[in-house]
């Protein structure tokens, strides 16, 4: 192993035309958050974009798009394997606003993203070498959340509590992401970094069924449900920002695992 000697470098230090192999970088990077990056070794079932391309933003979405699969069960090929998007687990997460509302979800798992029918579609994605970022846009029609949970919360006059299991039927989601990259010197050679994905959830459509609401009590759980149904931004808003913060770091996470090894000249070679 190197000995690490972190220097970042000045954005001027970065090259302003976008080499054959970067698009290998972008293609992957979207499709992991589905975004992340793979610098060395890349794997040959990627197929490359040229940099001259009349429409090389649109060649990296085709290319995205193709991926989807591989994407799902995480495995390239070759030994080269990232973290699985079916389905993205989020181990826990903690809400409290007060006394209004007060939610615990454990084994948190989002199915369905890379469905090959219904899955993710790159709806937007824009290249800035100057500004060293990339921007997408993610459309998701379909997904399908299943979580233990533990609420309790106030819609309307109706107070509702209960803990068991959730599930949550979503339609229409939308996904923003931004990356932003840089260099680092190690032993005197540059290397690939970039910084924490920033992530933006839209959501779209939900329907929710939470078991045992008020202690299994069926009436007051078909009431409880109902009302839930009936106001759904009212649990929504109240989740969105942890599953902002949990995706952002997962895919992160991940994005640095897989870059941690490659060489500036690795991802943007000179030709």
């Amino acid at each position: 192993m190197r000995t690490v000697a972190k220097v970042v470098l000045p954005a001027a230090t970065m090259p302003h035309r976008l080499p054959s192999r970067v698009v290998y970088i972008l293609v992957v990077t979207v499709g992991v958050a589905m975004i992340s990056f793979v610098g060395a070794g890349l794997p040959s079932v990627l197929r490359a974009c040229p940099r001259n391309s009349t429409d090389l933003d649109q060649c990296i979405i085709d290319v995205v798009n193709e991926l989807r699969p591989r994407l799902a069960t995480g495995d390239f090929g070759e030994n080269f394997t990232i973290t699985s998007l079916e389905p993205i687990v989020i181990d826990k997460l903690a809400i409290k606003r007060g006394e209004s509302f007060q939610a615990n979800f454990s084994n948190f798992r989002i199915s369905g993203a890379t469905h090959e029918k219904t899955g993710f579609i790159v709806k937007k994605l824009k290249t800035d070498l100057e500004r060293q970022q990339i921007n997408a846009t993610l459309a998701l029609p379909k997904l399908q959340v299943n979580s233990k949970y533990d609420l309790r919360m106030s819609i309307l006059v109706l107070q509702i509590a209960g803990k068991g299991d959730l599930q949550v039927n979503l339609t229409d989601t939308r996904v923003s992401l931004k990356l932003t990259f840089y260099t680092e010197t190690v032993d005197g050679e540059e290397y690939f970094r970039f910084r924490p994905i920033t992530l933006r959830v839209k959501f779209g459509k939900a329907r929710f069924y939470l078991q045992n609401l008020f202690n299994g009590d069926p009436t007051l759980e078909a009431v409880g449900n109902q009302a839930i149904n009936e106001n759904p931004d009212v649990l929504l808003d109240e989740v969105k920002g942890g599953i902002e913060e949990n995706l952002s770091v997962l895919f992160s996470k991940i994005a640095s695992e897989v870059v941690k090894d490659a060489l500036f000249e690795e991802v943007f070679p000179w030709s």
